[in-house]
């Protein structure tokens, strides 16, 4: 007997959550427009971005030059005073 009521009482709450569920998801509009442009993001992006074609140019001429590891050993120690 308790196990019939057990399964109805979770027939009834399962159904329950599955309409109420639906009612929610119907209310949303989904909207075809796009975002707004970020711009900040846009240039905080470009920046990165420059900033790491710098660094690597600082690189290769470092690696290009007489002494490499002493011109890259400056390198890490300069980001590393940053």
């Amino acid at each position: 007997m308790t196990d019939t009521i057990g399964l109805v009482v979770t027939l009834v709450f399962g159904l329950f959550a599955f309409f109420v569920g639906k009612k929610v998801t119907r209310k949303t509009k989904k909207t075809k427009e796009e975002p707004p442009k970020n711009t900040a993001s846009e240039v905080a992006i470009d920046n990165v971005q420059e900033n790491l074609k710098e660094e690597l140019d600082r690189i290769q001429s470092a690696t290009d030059g007489d002494s490499p590891a002493d011109d890259l050993a400056d390198l890490g120690n300069a980001r590393k005073r940053r």
